[in-house]
This record gives structure tokens, sequence and C-alpha cells, in this order.
């Protein structure tokens, strides 16, 4: 396990030499350093920073969400998802792009766009949004749905749907999220079931920016070239006049 250290407002992950860190907030983080090393790995892009810049409050509706997150650049939104049976799953999706009030679906034909993804980190589990199984294919398109009265919705149908008081009658239904036969399509992303029905409870919820982290290296490089301008500054500066 590794330990987590604040550090000039930062939670820092020690241990782990690529340096992942969380912001600290006012609100307690649903995410463990656990958690945020295995999103960081599923992203696959190295280190990343992720700043809490939307924890659900009561009373809360898709208006609150949206005030806070559109226009923010890439996101991780992170929720406690409950079944009717009062059973709880902590489960979110990345989005590579901008949260909006007013897009609608967000359409991503090409390969190269279909980078955004759903997972259950109570499971372990992470299902990719579908890349083309032919020139054309739009199964995997939809990437996420943008109204001002849904909270964070991914996939077509939809994969992950939060209602607008971001809370009561959620459901989740896999298609543009998949990995074939890893679930079959129309399964929750919550609890593996296959019997569809707006039955989700959504408890807390936060949304999380994302943004690179240079590595150690990039940091000894900037330094060192820092220190040299110093050392010329101070060579260049004229000598005091002779007594």
């Amino acid at each position: 396990m590794h330990k987590r250290i604040k550090v000039a407002g930062l939670w820092m992950l020690a241990g782990l030499g690529w340096g992942i860190s969380v912001q600290a907030v006012a609100a307690p983080s649903l995410l463990s350093a656990q958690d945020v090393a295995q999103l960081t790995g599923w992203l696959g892009q190295g280190p990343v920073a992720l700043n809490n810049i939307y924890s659900k409050a009561s009373g809360d509706t898709a208006l609150d969400f949206h005030r806070a997150v559109d226009g923010m650049g890439r996101t991780f939104s992170v929720m406690e998802a409950s079944n009717a049976a009062g059973q709880t799953w902590l489960v979110g999706g990345y989005n590579p792009q901008s949260w909006s009030s007013t897009d609608g679906l967000h359409v991503t034909m090409a390969d190269s766009e279909r980078t955004a993804f759903l997972f259950n980190l109570t499971s372990g589990q992470v299902l990719p949004q579908l890349k083309q199984y032919f020139s054309g294919d739009g199964i995997g398109s939809g990437q996420t749905y943008n109204d001002a009265s849904y909270g964070p919705t991914f996939g077509v149908g939809h994969d992950l749907y939060v209602p607008f008081d971001l809370t009561n009658g959620g459901y989740s239904a896999l298609y543009t999220y998949n990995r074939a036969g890893q679930p079959a399509n129309g399964v929750s992303l919550v609890d593996g079931s296959a019997n569809f029905s707006s039955t989700v409870t959504f408890g807390a919820l936060q949304v999380y920016s994302v943004s690179a982290v240079p590595e150690p290296a990039t940091y000894a490089l900037l330094l060192a070239g820092l220190a040299l301008l110093a050392v010329r500054a101070r060579a260049r500066r004229p000598l005091p006049p002779a007594a």
C-alpha cells in the first residue's frame, strides 16, 4: 500500500516514481491512492494530476454539475451507485472532451477519437469505447450525452445515465462501451445484471479534471536550466568601481 502525503495542498502518492497527485478538497475524496493509480493505469498516458472540480451537495441538480464542469476539458466522473438491493459500487467514466449543456450526443467516428472508457473500481472492470469493426461502424461512436437536464451521461441509450436530480432513477445498459463478450450488450456496469430498469441510486458524485504531470527528469532539467541562467546573470553583473 502506498502512503499519501499532503504537500502544499496536494495529495501525492509516496513511492511511485511517476508522481501521481490529487488536489485536496473540502469534500472527502471518493478516490483512494490505489483508485488513482488504477485510473492512471487505465488511462495509459503517464503521470496525471486529478483536481476535484465538482462534488455533489444536498439538493444539487444537473444544472449545478454543468455549472462547475462545462468547458473544463477532460475529466473523470466518479460516483457511488447502488442497485435496488442496496448494494453499492464505485463507478464512473473518463470523458476526453469537455462537458456541455447544449451539445447533445458527442459523436466520435474515428477510432483515434474513441478514447473514453467506463469503469467499476469496486469490481476492477474497465470498458473502453468500442472501436470500428468495419469502416463507418457507428456503434461505438456515441461518446457522451450533453444536456442541461442530464448529469454525467455516457453512451447511446445510455451506457451510464445520471438523472437531473443526480440521485434517483439512474441506469446502465452497456452498448457503446463494451468488449466482445465482456459483458454482453445491455448488461449493467453497476451490478452486471441484464434486467434493464431505472433503479440505480447515486450517492456521492465527484468530477476531477485531468492534467499531465511532468516526469521527474523534466523537473530536473528545468531546475538545471534555471541554475545555469542564474550563474550567467551573476557572471555578467558589473564589478563595483575600485575605491
